[in-house]
């Protein structure tokens, strides 16, 4: 009988770890509720597959302990805490989820938009305290203003969609453009500065990297 595949899971709460011993029935499993650590990877030293969420920090250190390791599965779409390099060097594959909750993601972006044009968190603030009156809490409609979406991925898209039918116009700024979405959602792709100057709010839909770090600053 060939050996079982080793799976260690971090960032696992019960429900999960149910499922997960559910699905995985010929798999050899390990479960962690917090983040991997330094601390733990004696404990998964001959592991084959490392799953884990987005509060893992996999870098060379840790990788440098788990000498069996082939792949490392990101129960998330960000994969910016997973040292890419480190892991091409040692030949261990690494996956993310792409289409993780892209609407929800998306619903939450223009919850606090909305939260913020409409003053509802200082509104909140101000009855739980028995204070209903109504000086400084107009708001301002999202109809007719524009949205600059920085980063048009599958979050960006269902924010543009989700703005639109606020009456928004919208401005994108992404590495790759599609001229016909453009045209069937209603909007455009413009220059990341131009996006900035003529954009009443902005929305960051972006990973983490070198090249996103300080995209928006003091300037």
């Amino acid at each position: 009988m060939s050996q079982k595949i080793k799976i260690a899971f971090f960032e696992v709460d019960y429900e999960e770890k149910e499922y997960l011993k559910k699905k995985l029935k010929g798999f050899s499993l390990k479960f962690f509720k917090d983040p991997i650590s330094k601390q733990e990877v004696s404990k998964i030293e001959d592991i084959d597959v490392l799953s884990v969420f987005i509060y893992s920090v996999i870098d060379g250190d840790i990788l440098s302990g788990l000498k069996n390791l082939k792949m490392i599965s990101t129960r998330s779409t960000g994969f910016d805490h997973i040292d890419l390099d480190a892991c091409k060097k040692r030949g261990v594959e690494v996956t993310n989820v792409p289409f993780y909750g892209e609407n929800t993601v998306a619903e939450h972006t223009f919850a606090l938009i909305l939260s913020l044009s409409r003053n509802i968190h200082k509104a909140y603030m101000r009855t739980i305290r028995s204070d209903f009156s109504l000086e400084g809490l107009t708001g301002f409609d999202l109809k007719g203003k524009t949205i600059g979406v920085i980063g048009a991925g599958h979050i960006g898209l269902h924010v543009i969609k989700i703005a639109k039918g606020f009456g928004m116009d919208v401005l994108t700024h992404n590495l790759e453009e599609e001229p016909f979405l453009a045209e069937v959602l209603g909007f455009r792709y413009v220059a990341l500065d131009e996006l900035l100057g003529n954009s009443d709010i902005i929305s960051l839909h972006l990973p983490h990297n070198k090249h996103t770090h300080h995209i928006i600053n003091k300037d």
